[in-house]
């Protein structure tokens, strides 16, 4: 059976293109100040939606005015930045109030105002019409869904940069396991996934990351379908093979096999 690596809910704000710079921290400035309010959460207008990290890309799901599903989906090589962040005010150097979006182990976000809820933020490459780097923003519950986003973004991107080699050098892997992808495209693997039920739930994240790798280091991985959050509904992680129906009845009554 097929999950995606997590699942979060979101609240998303909308996408805009970033002119000044592209690249890191700076990248996302410019759009986030265009998409999110300086007053908060609570002015804050965007869509409910369910957002998930596969193996091959980032999925969004949420309905629209007539309640029917509107899925959108971004494959995970358009991938260019995403950070977990935070908007803050710091002192300018001549004592001005600068509104900035830092990640959220840095110092600033630690202390930030409570109605300023964690973001995920990505910059991703438009795959129809003109194919420029937008920026997609996303409100998050928890500073650890955010995190968990930004984590499994950074895994799926390497585990398929890693695949793509394996395929164009058949000698890349010779003497490690190889991996493959599956074959079934998201969505195919989203009916799967919701006709069978989910795995069990794990988090452990750094803040932010670029394609060649991230801001934090890299934690040893889990057990396969251990439990780290269990008491969280708003977001899940799986890791290794995600377990049966039976297996998730029989092991894991801890946790919900649905969210």
């Amino acid at each position: 059976m097929t999950t995606p690596i997590c699942r979060c809910r979101v609240l998303y704000l909308g996408s805009a293109v970033p002119h000044i710079t592209k690249d890191g921290l700076q990248g996302i400035q410019e759009p986030l100040r265009d998409l999110y309010p300086e007053q908060g959460s609570f002015s804050a207008k965007g869509i409910d939606s369910w957002l998930s990290v596969w193996s091959n890309g980032i999925l969004m799901e949420n309905v629209d005015e007539s309640m029917r599903q509107v899925t959108r989906f971004f494959n995970i090589e358009t991938l260019h930045y995403c950070a977990a962040i935070r908007y803050v005010v710091v002192p300018g150097n001549n004592g001005e109030r600068v509104e900035k979006f830092l990640p959220l182990d840095s110092p600033f976000a630690r202390y930030a105002d409570p109605s300023h809820p964690p973001l995920f933020a990505c910059i991703l490459r438009r795959t129809t019409g003109i194919k420029v780097l937008e920026c997609h923003a996303f409100i998050c519950k928890k500073e650890a869904a955010a995190n968990a986003l930004v984590r499994c973004c950074f895994h799926s991107y390497a585990d398929n940069m890693q695949a793509k080699q394996m395929d164009e050098n058949p000698y890349y892997m010779e003497n490690r396991r190889s991996q493959s992808l599956s074959g079934l495209n998201t969505l195919e693997k989203v009916e799967v996934w919701r006709s069978k039920g989910e795995g069990s739930a794990i988090t452990n994240a750094s803040n932010g990351t670029h394609k060649p790798g991230t801001n934090g280091i890299k934690p040893n991985p889990p057990p396969r379908n251990s439990v780290i959050n269990q008491d969280d509904d708003n977001y899940k992680i799986w890791t290794g093979i995600a377990p049966t129906e039976r297996e998730c009845f029989m092991s894991t009554l801890r946790v919900p096999c649905e969210v």
